[in-house]
Formats: C-alpha cells, structure tokens, sequence
C-alpha cells in the first residue's frame, strides 16, 4: 500500500458510520467492495484536504497513489480516485487511456464506474491525444465487462455536451448502436444518458437516430430523450 494511500484509508475510517436507508449501500450503488459508509460530503472533504497539503505532488507519484486506491478493498478507496481526479486537473490531463483501462478492472456498480469517468475526462483532455482515447473508448464498447461498455458511453457524456466536435458525436452513437439492444440497467440508463447529452449540439442527430431505431432501443432512452427533445428536460414535466 502506497503510504499516501494508508494515510486518506485512516481518514476514511476516522469517518466511518453506519449505512444509510437509501445511499452509500451495495444495492444503491451497486458495489460488491466493502464499504466504511462514508458520505459523498466526506469523501470530498478527505481528497480537498489532502490536495490542499500535497499541491506539488509530481505526476509520476500523483498516479502511484491512484493506482493504489483503486486496488483497495473498499468502495470509498475507490471513490477516492475520482474525486483526486477531479480536484487534480493539470494533473488528470496527462492520465493515460491505459490507466482508466486498468482502474476500470477493479470497479463494480454504477457508482463507481461514473466516479471515475463522468466529467473527469474532458474533450480538453481527450483532444491532447485523440486517436488513443477513440481506440480505448471503442474496445470499451465491445468488452466482456459490462462496466467498460457502460465507461463506453459515460465517458462521451461531458464531451458531446460541452463539444461540437463531431469525432465525440459519432463514436457516441457508434457506441450506442453497438449496446442499444443489451437489457443490463448499467447499459440501458447510460444509453439514455448519452442521447439526452447529445441533444444540446446535436438536436437533429438524435432526432433522426430516436426515429430509425425505435425498435431497438432500450425504452427508457426513447421515453427520456424524447422527453428532452420536446421540452428540454428528462421527465417532460
């Protein structure tokens, strides 16, 4: 265990609580880890604090440390590498396709696959060396781990909203085609959420996508993207 990574564990035990009726459990969050029941809050509040005292980490040790939480036995180890992530963005900037590919092996559940990628990984960074990333993302799409094609689709979610790039629109609905008929809810709700992303840049795409493949699609994405469509928002309301 990387000694940074021993001490955010004592803090994250400093915290440790009880489980929550409807957050932070294995059912909610569909995580098989061991879990201390630390909230989202918290677990914010440890990784600010340790980036506040560690600003001039260097990239090479920045990483170790990742790749140690997420070898660790507990769902909140593994939250931790998200939100370092996110507080760290210089430093997120220069992570490799590899390292996701490799983190992604050690997550389990909705929960901690978006920790990892949504929004962590912006069409900024993505730009920095496009042709690996667009490899990356498409295996993801054909993997055998349900959780790297739901990371397929996850991971366009920020990019196809903030960008009118079409490379990020058309591996979005390539992915999208390639899972629209898998019936797994890590699959079904990430295809809604990426056509409802799409809609901002994209409006007619999805317009012509929603239509040709009706059929075929999962029908909570064709509810909630029509939904969007017509009013902007996912519930209709």
């Amino acid at each position: 265990m990387n000694p940074q990574h021993r001490l955010l564990l004592d803090e994250i035990k400093k915290h440790q609580g009880k489980p929550a009726k409807h957050k932070n459990t294995n059912n909610y969050a569909g995580t098989t880890s061991f879990e201390y029941h630390v909230s989202n809050p918290v677990k914010w509040k440890i990784a600010k604090d340790w980036a506040a005292k560690n600003t001039t980490i260097s990239p090479d040790n920045f990483l170790l440390i990742l790749d140690s939480l997420n070898t660790g036995k507990s769902h909140e180890e593994k939250s931790l590498v998200g939100c370092l992530l996110a507080t760290f963005p210089k430093l997120r900037s220069q992570i490799k396709p590899i390292s996701l590919d490799k983190w992604l092996n050690n997550v389990h559940g909705w929960a901690e696959v978006d920790n990892l990628c949504q929004n962590n990984f912006q069409h900024q960074n993505f730009f920095a060396d496009w042709p690996a990333w667009e490899k990356t993302i498409r295996n993801f799409s054909k993997d055998k781990n349900v959780h790297k094609r739901r990371a397929s689709l996850v991971l366009l979610t920020g990019p196809v909203s903030h960008s009118s790039d079409p490379c990020f629109s058309v591996l979005a609905l390539e992915n999208i085609d390639r899972l629209k008929g898998e019936k797994d809810i890590l699959i079904t709700k990430a295809v809604s959420w990426l056509l409802r992303s799409l809609i901002k840049n994209h409006h007619e795409d999805v317009e012509k996508y929603l239509e040709k493949n009706k059929d075929v699609l999962p029908r909570i994405a064709i509810r909630e993207t029509e939904n969007k469509l017509k009013s902007g928002r996912k519930s209709g309301k």
